[in-house]
């Protein structure tokens, strides 16, 4: 029996590398830079008399890029050999990061390859963190080689891995696996997720090897192991909200739901998740303080993912955003509509108290994200995009408003997406903020966006014209992702395409 077993596990395997390989290929097909997709690098860039956001200049300067690295934010003479962007009126930022994304997922595997990866590219992503599940891992790595090679269209990877096993041994052996192969971290659950000896297990062989955790903690283990007791154990960094309320419960391990009411399938899960805060020490009460001192003091991270929640609080606007009619694409849009089957698709039977309950518990979870990013506390953006009404890039461009919405200032909502992202995944002396030696990974926008966030959406936004009618302005002109340039509006018009013909064959099928 041992023997037939190994075989197996042998041949499962190597089906596994075929179709891992296989998947590799063809993204790196669909992907491929082609004539027209992607311009540079330069032996010299100039972006002539830019306005830099985030940087100490306070007039208009020419941000100097040679190959991939900027060399100078400065006024020079171009040379005749160099290459040269009029950036008059135009606004620079530092390449946007989302630190939490899959590239590819289960329910959503049918999406074109460079789909997400072009949202992502025009709204100004130069860099996100990859949370793939382990059997995706080797496939994720080549895209991250692709992508630094500038070989393919798409943001730079960082690739993050869960875990798997059944016990301690064998999760431990899969992340040191994971670290052979060259994943930076260990993110978003794995089997491990109800098993608080495998979870502790996970946490300390990610520390042995030295590699970062940050993880979506499970509230089926809160009781026993809330997201204190993680970072105690090690942890670094928690994505969403799982396991921080039960953190702050006083006198209990356990949130009180209504009789009969408990969890027990998705959409009850969040329609009681909703109304998990409300049960928790208030601000700024002992516990309150004690809880969110004790986080700053082992320097953890919260990437809160506002955006990715937000349907539950108003079901109509978001699944009705005006992004969606153009570039939401079918094989995502079907495991949106609410029904039993879809992934995620819980909302159905949603009613105004659920909604009412979400906007009061949204209240008290941002008041405590403000306030630990008020004491010096890391706060990153991630979006999560590929769920529950959120897509890549524009998700990420509407957790920055909501981080807005919970007291950051614009200013600091950006720091969120770039520096403090950046120090999140270990590359702030390479990425995160426009600095001579730091590599040419930044946004071209046509309108400031320390006025109006806004101004990073594709789509644009509505603005009134001298005329008295309105027009659509704003959105990424430009996208530099290690030194070469990206047109933001051909890069959408191709998404808008995919969809389009997607929408076409689909009508046809029917």
């Amino acid at each position: 029996m041992r023997v037939r077993s190994i075989a197996a596990s042998w041949v499962g395997g190597m089906l596994l590398l075929v179709t891992t390989l296989a998947m590799a290929q063809q993204w790196q097909d669909a992907t491929a830079r082609k004539a027209g997709q992607g311009d540079g690098p330069f032996q010299r860039l100039i972006l002539q008399q830019a306005t830099v956001v985030g940087g100490s200049a306070s007039a208009p300067v020419d941000v100097v890029i040679e190959n991939n690295r900027i060399v100078g934010v400065t006024r020079v003479q171009p040379k005749p050999s160099d290459r040269v962007i009029d950036a008059r009126g135009l606004y620079v930022v530092p390449g946007l990061i989302d630190s939490h994304v899959r590239i590819i997922d289960a329910g959503y595997e049918a999406l074109p390859p460079d789909y997400a990866l072009k949202l992502l590219l025009a709204h100004g992503v130069t860099t996100i963190a990859s949370m793939q599940n382990f059997d995706k891992v080797d496939w994720a790595l080549r895209m991250q080689q692709q992508s630094a090679a500038n070989t393919i269209v798409a943001p730079r990877i960082q690739v993050w891995s869960d875990v798997s096993g059944e016990s301690p041994e064998e999760i431990r052996a899969s992340i040191r696996s994971a670290h052979q192969r060259g994943v930076f971290g260990i993110g978003e659950g794995g089997v491990y997720k109800d098993d608080v000896e495998g979870m502790r297990a996970a946490l300390d062989e990610a520390r042995k090897l030295k590699m970062r955790s940050h993880w979506h903690m499970y509230g089926g283990t809160a009781a026993q192991f809330n997201a204190l007791d993680a970072a105690r154990a090690g942890l670094g960094g928690m994505a969403h909200w799982y396991c921080l309320p039960e953190a702050l419960l006083e006198g209990r391990a356990s949130p009180q739901y209504p009789e009969s009411k408990g969890p027990r399938d998705t959409r009850l899960r969040f329609a009681q998740a909703g109304r998990l805060w409300k049960q928790v020490a208030p601000p700024h009460s002992a516990l309150w303080n004690q809880v969110m001192n004790e986080f700053l003091a082992r320097d953890f991270t919260f990437e809160p993912t506002f955006s990715v929640y937000e349907a539950h609080r108003d079901y109509m606007g978001v699944s009705r955003a005006d992004w969606h009619e153009a570039y939401l694409h079918p094989v995502l849009e079907k495991t949106f509509i609410p029904g039993k089957t879809g992934r995620f698709s819980h909302l159905y039977d949603w009613t105004s108290t659920d909604e009412v309950e979400w906007r009061n518990n949204y209240r008290l979870w941002m008041t405590f994200i403000n306030e630990y990013k008020n004491r010096g506390g890391r706060v990153v953006a991630g979006s999560d995009p590929g769920f529950m009404w959120v897509n890549f890039g524009f998700g990420l461009i509407r957790n920055l408003e909501m981080l807005q919405e919970a007291g950051f200032t614009i200013q600091q909502a950006l720091d969120a997406a770039t520096i403090k992202s950046a120090e999140h995944l270990g590359m702030q002396s390479q990425i995160g903020s426009i600095e001579v030696g730091k590599l040419a990974d930044l946004a071209i926008l046509e309108r400031d966006p320390r006025e109006d966030l806004k101004a990073f959406y594709a789509t644009g936004t509505l603005q009134l014209q001298p005329d008295g009618t309105t027009r659509r302005t704003g959105g990424v002109k430009y996208t530099i992702k290690d030194g070469v340039i990206y047109d933001a509006k051909a890069l959408l018009a191709d998404v808008a395409n995919m969809v389009r013909d997607a929408r076409e064959a689909q009508r046809g099928v029917q």
